[in-house]
């Protein structure tokens, strides 16, 4: 199997390899170039991104312990797959622990931090999908980065992370029309809007709320594509 279409070549960049490596098989995942269940080899990857096998293991290892992928044997790996529990699960996580800490951040933010929420709030509609969906995971990092502990953000991240696999089988990140674009928009201003009010009662009620449904979503998402699986006909 080849990646022509799924991930890019990193050789001619100057950052760390695994770094840059982690980032680019990560943007493969998530944007669904490399499906949910799709299997692949070290000496492929290592192709196709232009470097050795060395920073090919140790960034798929990064991306286990993200719950992205699953080593299978020394030689290759798979993205994981996606299920109902494991979402679940996942968004269980994120309610017991991010809402409470949004809202403690509330009295918290500075000028500066606010002032970068509506910079990020304005980013999460740009036309570049690569660019929106970087500008929506900062937008949640920074409700929370008045009080957050440097392991609440190692947690919250993992969750963040394995939240857009998710995510992306609804918002198609390469398909959004300006009306879906508004709708998010306009989702999270009303987050921002709380932060600005001092409201964090009010924040942690429309987080949670933010939360739950895109938990829905995502689960009525799955379940038809589930449908469709069952009822595709079989060679």
């Amino acid at each position: 199997m080849t990646f022509e279409p799924a991930v890019r070549s990193i050789a001619q960049q100057n950052n760390s390899a695994v770094d840059l490596v982690t980032a680019e098989i990560r943007r493969s995942i998530l944007t669904g170039a490399l499906p949910a269940g799709e299997q692949f080899s070290i000496r492929d990857l290592a192709r196709q991104l232009g470097v050795s096998h060395i920073p090919i293991r140790e960034a798929l290892r990064r991306l286990e312990n993200q719950g992205l992928v699953v080593l299978k044997q020394a030689r290759s790996a798979a993205v994981a797959s996606l299920t109902t529990a494991d979402m679940e699960s996942i968004y269980a996580l994120r309610l017991r622990i991010e809402p409470h800490i949004a809202e403690e951040s509330v009295s918290k933010h500075t000028t500066d931090q606010l002032e970068r929420l509506h910079e990020l709030l304005e980013r999460s509609r740009a036309i570049d999908p690569e660019i929106a969906w970087e500008a929506h995971h900062d937008f949640h990092a920074a409700l929370v980065e008045p009080i957050a502990s440097e392991w609440d953000l190692r947690v919250l991240e993992t969750l963040w992370v394995a939240t857009e696999r998710y995510s992306h089988l609804v918002f198609d990140p390469t398909t959004i029309t300006p009306e879906e674009r508004q709708h998010r928009y306009d989702r999270h201003e009303l987050l921002l809007s709380r932060v600005v009010a001092g409201d964090g009662p009010g924040l942690q009620r429309e987080l949670r709320e933010h939360l739950k449904s895109n938990e829905d979503d995502i689960r009525e998402r799955i379940a038809y594509l589930e449908r469709i699986k069952l009822e595709r006909p079989t060679a």
